[in-house]
């Protein structure tokens, strides 16, 4: 009853706001495709400067929520700060302060931050200083820039220019600046203003290309190259525990007090805003704000969007976008949450926008707070609630998994965990889930293994038994019925037609040839010299093994174990999976012929057919097997899986090595420069391939084009 009200109220909000809402929101699934999601958040109105009384804001650049519910204003062209309470009631407005016996003013007031003690802090950028100030808005302290003791005194640049962007205070009042071209990472200071350092210095990681080219490039081109410099901070928030978020581009890290990232991601896609979707550019994380429980959200300033994940990283949902309608950003600059509404900062349109959570969104962040408290069963109940209103949120299946899983409910658990995509915790419940069932079952397995060992036993004295007394002479009878027997099915069978017999010496012979390529795959030499000169296999055979090779790849895709099928089996294209594995064995069938009939190759087109198809095998006689064995196995045990397919690969490569030696008559060094050519072959026909078609579809681009002008000026 709960979660049908609640739906109908989500649809009514839903609905009652899609002319104010021109904005979609969406979640990502397992295979990085956007699903779309109700509405987490709906605009609830814009607040300027003329709403509150003081006049327009002018590039108001940040804004602070504190831990009271008050909001504070960072209006940088104005040069000032505006202090409202949780009712948008204007409490004071510093545009000027007394900083000891003088008048002070601000110049370009940036990033502002109010500490858990009351206290505000001022990034003022044009006097290259941080200002303090109590909670009434009296001057307290100036953090200038950062002056080094001889420990420190490598570690600030020559010629270092302060200009503080963004801050972040501790609760033992430890100032964190994020300044701008400082590439070091955060400025620290103490208490008392004094300059501890950097922290959390974001890695470079240059390309090998950067690193090759770098290896042979003269001085001049050197000096010349882009230097390996780490890309600057963005935004910089703390959280309930005291740790820092951190934004670079589209990156996000949790600082500890020592600088070292732990951010524990536990998620399919790791949190950088869109992920697959059609943008030529990232998205760019313009501010961040920790929220309780550890979920946390950040602000794209490339496509306005706001996006919330869950203390391991996966994506709860999205909201927000860009263009001129009343509920878009044109330029958003900071973000900041007062409970669970969201208030965002735009820059070019000198307004603050109100969001209001919808029954969708309060649902998720209760089901977080349950869960993270202890309160399993609640979480359930809301996770219910969300499915209600979305049934394709995968998180939500993955949070009445793991109740079933605390309940020892280990089937329910796995049901749950496949439809949200989880193999990991599946995995889990799979394992106990297999222990559960073979201690349930434990006598009848062994019952079963005894009965089967006491028949192969009996059966194997019957038949020593039987062959004794046709030694004695006691089976003459039996021995005289089977002789009739035999007698009357040659009669028989001379009497079969000439075209009845030869297609069973045809199908005998595709039997036998059939049969040879387990010979051939364990003795490769004799095996491959036997299939050419004994023509102990035919192009029939071949063919065979590369229709069931087909049907291999076809059968895997299918029904590879949940936990280590990672593609979409609803997605199957069986013209795809066939041209996948027929394309490149063609063409190392037709390079290979190619080039070998120029370096005095003995084999020809056929022999060459017929050892690739041999040379396979292996991976038909490991893979089918290895299908059916990965739906009872768990994710820890996967290294075996992933062992034996490497096997079978490198298995089949080294016999077409060996094939190729064999069919073409080759010593071991030939016939490695052989294989580098028909890879590099297959390289050049594949390049001219599409080279070939990208010319074709501009021609027919062109002729269409022409074709369209015509028809408009006849």
């Amino acid at each position: 009853m709960i979660g049908t009200l609640m739906l109908i109220g989500l649809l009514v909000v839903s609905g009652s706001s899609v002319k104010a809402d021109p904005y979609y929101s969406y979640t990502y699934d397992w295979w990085g495709d956007p699903v779309s999601a109700p509405l987490p958040y709906v605009w609830s109105r814009n607040i300027n400067g003329e709403d509150l009384g003081v006049g327009s804001f002018d590039q108001a650049r940040d804004l602070c929520v504190t831990d009271d519910g008050e909001i504070v204003i960072s209006d940088t062209g104005n040069n000032r700060i505006i202090w409202l309470d949780r009712y948008w009631n204007v409490l004071r407005i510093i545009e000027e302060f007394q900083a000891g016996d003088q008048t002070d003013r601000f110049n370009e007031p940036l990033g502002i931050y109010v500490s858990s003690k009351g206290h505000l802090y001022v990034a003022d950028k044009g006097n290259a200083r941080v200002l303090k100030f109590d909670n009434d808005g009296y001057y307290l302290q100036e953090f200038g820039s950062p002056q080094s003791d001889l420990k420190l005194e490598a570690a600030i640049p020559k010629d270092f220019i302060y200009k503080p962007l963004k801050i972040a205070v501790d609760p033992a009042e430890r100032l964190y600046v994020l300044a701008e071209g400082v590439y070091e990472g955060l400025i620290e200071f103490d208490v008392e203003g004094k300059f501890r350092g950097f922290i959390g210095a974001p890695r470079v990681k240059p390309t090998l290309a950067d690193i090759f080219w770098s290896r042979f490039a003269t001085e001049a081109q050197r000096s010349r190259m882009a230097l390996f410099l780490p890309t600057e901070y963005n935004a910089v928030d703390l959280d309930e525990r005291g740790f820092l978020f951190v934004t670079e581009k589209n990156k996000i890290k949790r600082l500890n007090p020592a600088g070292e990232d732990i951010l524990t991601l536990n998620t399919r896609w790791e949190p950088v805003g869109d992920v697959a979707a059609p943008y030529k550019e990232e998205s760019f994380f313009e501010d961040v704000v920790a929220r309780p429980h550890g979920v946390f959200s950040v602000l794209d300033r490339q496509r306005g969007r706001i996006f919330t994940y869950d203390p391991v990283g996966n994506l709860l949902y999205v909201f927000g976008g860009l263009g001129t309608t009343r509920p878009l950003f044109r330029s958003p600059v900071a973000l900041d949450t007062i409970n669970e509404t969201f208030l965002v900062l735009d820059r070019r349109l000198n307004h603050i926008s109100v969001f209001e959570p919808t029954p969708y969104a309060r649902s998720i962040h209760a089901a977080i707070e349950f869960y993270e408290t202890g309160r399993y069963d609640d979480a359930t109940t809301m996770w219910q609630e969300v499915l209600s209103c979305n049934v394709n949120y995968d998180l939500a299946y993955s949070g009445i998994g793991r109740a079933h899983l605390r309940q020892d409910e280990y089937y329910q658990a796995m049901v749950n965990f496949r439809l949200g995509n989880n193999r990991k915790d599946y995995s889990k419940a799979f394992q106990l889930y297999r222990r559960q069932v073979l201690g349930e079952h434990f006598g009848l397995i062994i019952s079963t293994i005894l009965l089967l060992l006491a028949f192969r036993s009996v059966n194997r004295r019957l038949r020593l038994v039987g062959r004794l007394r046709q030694r004695s002479g006691k089976a003459i009878t039996w021995a005289s019925t089977a002789s009739e027997s035999v007698t009357a099915m040659e009669r028989q069978s001379t009497m079969m037609s000439p075209e009845v017999e030869s297609v069973r010496e045809k199908l005998q012979t595709l039997r036998d040839s059939l049969r040879y390529s387990t010979h051939v795959i364990f003795h490769p030499f004799d095996g491959f010299w036997d299939l050419k000169y004994e023509k102990r296999g035919n192009a029939v055979a071949a063919s065979v093994i590369l229709i069931v090779l087909v049907m291999t790849y076809i059968f895997m895709r299918q029904y590879t174990g949940f936990i280590f099928n990672y593609r979409d089996p609803a997605r199957l294209n069986i013209i795809l999976e066939l041209l996948s594995v027929l394309v490149p064995f063609f063409l190392w069938c037709s390079v290979n012929w190619a080039l070998t009939t120029l370096v005095d190759g003995k084999g020809t087109f056929r022999d060459i057919y017929i050892a690739t198809a041999y040379a396979l095998v292996p991976i038909i006689l490991i893979n089918i097997p290895l299908t059916v064995l990965s739906n009872f196995i768990t994710l820890e045990e996967g290294s075996f899986y992933y062992f034996l397919l490497t096997v079978a690969v490198i298995w089949a490569m080294l016999l077409l090595f060996f094939g190729t030696m064999v069919t073409h008559h080759y010593d071991m060094a030939k016939t490695l420069l052989t294989t580098i050519g028909i890879i590099v072959g297959i390289g050049a026909v594949i390049f001219i391939g599409l080279l070939f078609f990208s010319v074709i579809n501009l021609m027919v681009g062109f002729v269409s084009s022409v074709r369209t002008e015509l028809l408009l000026r006849m």
